[in-house]
């Protein structure tokens, strides 16, 4: 099935122009859907990912088209500072800080110092001066994270699928996301065998 990308190819031009593309990451159905792994459905909105500290810039940079103000949200599993916007037909959230407790293990998204530079710059289209503009998305890495720990196994499986294809290319993000959080060992397992990696002895993260 292929899904038309226009309207989120220019909600995402919009922001670059206006908030550029060096303090945020595009992650969700979105992001996978630009690195060409279909879902079968469209994008419901596109998620964009933070650090808590550039929330508020952004949102002021994005503000002409805010539904609201960015606000602490806490569940059960996740924590984040949340925004919502709607440029043209897209909705928008901007998730600022965000971080999931589930199956023994806490998550906490580091957009500066591991999703943006382990993530894939991705180029959209050029803009009235000619200028291509790039749009940086999460690594695979964080998905397959998220969305085990969210116990999303549809979503799971084809990221898995994808990774599988070139598992070794992904090992830096995985160490770079596995480094730098609590994650229980038997989950860091699970997540490495769906991927057709196996580790043997001390994890290269834990030489410090």
């Amino acid at each position: 099935m292929i899904i038309e990308t226009t309207g989120v190819h220019d909600a995402l031009s919009t922001i670059v122009r206006l908030a550029g593309n060096t303090s945020w990451v595009l992650g969700g159905s979105a992001a996978l859907l630009l690195r060409g792994i279909q879902l079968g459905a469209p994008p419901r909105d596109v998620d964009l990912y933070c650090d808590d500290d550039d929330a508020n810039t952004i949102h002021k940079a994005l503000s002409r088209y805010a539904i609201d103000r960015p606000s602490y949200s806490e569940t059960a599993i996740y924590r984040s500072t949340l925004s919502h916007y709607r440029i043209g037909t897209i909705q928008v959230e901007l998730v600022g800080g965000f971080s999931v407790r589930a199956l023994d293990c806490c998550y906490q998204v580091n957009v500066k110092e591991v999703l943006f530079p382990y993530g894939e710059a991705i180029e959209l289209h050029e803009l009235t001066e000619g200028r291509p503009v790039y749009v940086q998305v999460v690594p695979l890495a964080h998905e397959l994270w998220f969305n085990l720990l969210r116990q999303r196994k549809d979503r799971v499986k084809v990221i898995a699928e994808e990774m599988r294809k070139q598992p070794l290319a992904h090992l830096p993000a995985l160490a770079a996301i596995e480094g730098s959080n609590n994650f229980a060992d038997e989950v860091v397992s699970e997540v490495r065998e769906r991927i057709g990696i196996t580790q043997k002895g001390e994890r290269p993260w834990m030489r410090k």
